[in-house]
């Protein structure tokens, strides 16, 4: 058998060495969180309130270190190879709520929710199941982040012929629905698509993400994030003043970056899509198959 070599460049050595330290990480984390957990239920005597809380605390620290711990491991996977397309039939609907799921312990620290809705349609897709996870835990988180307390996360998933929509957008009871700091681009959505209003009356009847509105939203814009644009704003460090990554910190940019990365290798995109009236929401598009009927056959 003849032996594969080994990639010994220095940023190969930093993955792979930043994979080991995570993972051990994990173990003590672990025993952490089933200690606390066992004090929890009082076995071995009475807690007093205090100790109850120092102990939800311990809990609720130790929850958000391992997810932390959880995402850099995913990360450092994401290697070279690992942005071939990986194509198996995975459950859309479960694949969402795993993912939001994950995410209701930071919303909950902001004082946030999440409310994921879907439209009907076939459940079964051929879709590369851990792209889909990273672009939408990334999607969600960076919304989270810049939300204000009191918000509603929403996540819809909208199913065509041809592949799957997610929309991301936020309720608050007093500011309505739209995206955070939408007023820093609205005025640039609306230049941007001043030379493509014919398509405006279709785009929220599209993407599907206002079923209940039997006429479309008048108006609307939509804007592709294109991961190259957005690579060189970040690298230039100009993200402060551009209006589709102003007001997000450099963990959400980087992360919505991601994202972008990851929808155009699938053939995919992330858009903006909205008016100052309907509000604005992130929609992201993929192409996949359905594979129910594959499958049932």
């Amino acid at each position: 058998m003849t032996n594969q070599p080994i990639d010994l460049s220095t940023h190969t050595i930093k993955v792979k060495l930043l994979n080991h330290l995570a993972q051990e990480l994990l173990t003590p984390l672990t025993s952490v969180l089933g200690m606390a957990s066992v004090l929890s239920q009082e076995i071995y005597g009475p807690l007093t309130s205090k100790q109850k809380e120092y102990i939800d605390v311990i809990q609720d620290s130790s929850r958000s270190l391992r997810s932390l711990v959880e995402e850099i491991l995913e990360l450092a996977e994401l290697d070279d190879s690992a942005f071939a397309i990986k194509r198996t039939a995975v459950d859309i609907e479960t694949l969402c709520q795993q993912v939001v799921n994950t995410l209701l312990q930071p919303a909950s620290k902001r004082e946030q929710e999440i409310n994921l809705s879907m439209s009907p349609g076939p459940r079964i897709w051929l879709a590369d199941k851990d792209k889909i996870q990273q672009m939408l835990h990334h999607l969600i988180f960076s919304v989270i982040q810049s939300a204000g307390a009191g918000s509603t996360i929403k996540v819809h998933l909208f199913r065509k012929e041809d592949g799957i929509n997610i929309g991301v957008w936020v309720f608050h009871p007093w500011l309505g629905e739209s995206l955070p700091h939408a007023k820093l681009y609205s005025d640039y959505l609306f230049k941007a698509e001043a030379d493509s209003s014919s398509r405006s009356n279709s785009d929220s009847r599209e993407i599907g993400l206002e079923p209940q509105q039997s006429q479309p939203v008048k108006g609307s814009q939509r804007l592709t994030l294109a991961f190259s644009e957005l690579a060189t704003l970040v690298a230039q460090n100009v993200a402060d003043t551009a209006p589709v990554l102003a007001g997000y910190g450099a963990r959400e940019r980087l992360g919505l970056l991601l994202c972008c990365q990851l929808a155009e290798i699938q053939g995919g995109q992330i858009s903006i899509q909205g008016s100052p009236e309907s509000g604005y929401r992130y929609v992201l598009s993929l192409p996949c198959t359905n594979a129910t009927e594959l499958l049932e056959g």
